[in-house]
């Protein structure tokens, strides 16, 4: 299947493939596409976004919390640097150093589906490399997300602040539910208990978890 095509499994677009895996976390390679202009388009997923990897093998759906995305030279010969030419100029002028570039995928793993069930907790099997790479559907992160076993998960990754990856994780669920502050208050109690001999890294959370008023 084609960066192009469509699991009729999943009836999603697949956005990269896992490049190496263990039962904790993974790292994929996004997909490029082109526009009607040959420019390549990345997929990059936000930050605390939910993933969902297609185990065929093993017959279970793996689920991640993306924590960073890295770009950069695809090898050791074809390295970047500073042109001191705008973005649109470079499209015009040297189109060709945008596919010199590759895009990694970093998460972590937060639970997995077997036999129709979803589980908060680390998988029986590690993706295995070449497996391919979803963005998880609203409906799929309502479920993943019903019940906050996964956040403790979340606060094993040291490569990121612990506050900012919890905090972007529960907003990420809270969009998928179309702001429902219920949800919100329930994060906040999990959170409170999740982090109670850390006060300081709870407020933190908390206080990036808040909902934006709204300007009238």
């Amino acid at each position: 299947m084609s960066p192009r095509e469509t699991d009729s499994s999943t009836s999603q677009k697949g956005i990269g493939e896992v490049l190496s895996s263990s039962v904790t976390g993974l790292i994929a390679q996004s997909w490029k596409t082109f526009d009607e202009e040959g420019m390549p388009f990345v997929a990059k997923p936000r930050f605390g976004s939910y993933l969902t990897v297609d185990c065929a093998e093993v017959s279970i759906k793996v689920y991640a919390v993306l924590y960073n995305v890295i770009t950069g030279p695809q090898d050791s010969v074809h390295k970047p640097f500073a042109l001191g030419m705008t973005r649109e100029r470079l499209k015009l002028e040297q189109p060709h150093i945008f596919s010199l570039l590759r895009t990694e995928l970093h998460a972590v793993i937060i639970g997995f589906r077997e036999a129709g069930v979803i589980h908060q907790y680390l998988p029986p099997y590690a993706p295995d490399v070449h497996d391919f790479v979803y963005e998880t559907s609203e409906s799929e992160i309502v479920e993943l997300t019903d019940g906050f076993e996964y956040l403790r998960l979340l606060t094993t990754v040291s490569s990121v602040p612990a506050d900012e990856l919890l905090a972007a994780a529960v907003r990420e669920a809270y969009r998928a539910r179309n702001e429902d502050y219920d949800f919100l208050v329930s994060a906040g109690q999990a959170l409170s208990n999740l982090l109670r001999t850390d006060y300081d890294l709870l407020m933190c959370v908390l206080q990036k978890i808040r909902p934006v008023a709204k300007r009238t």
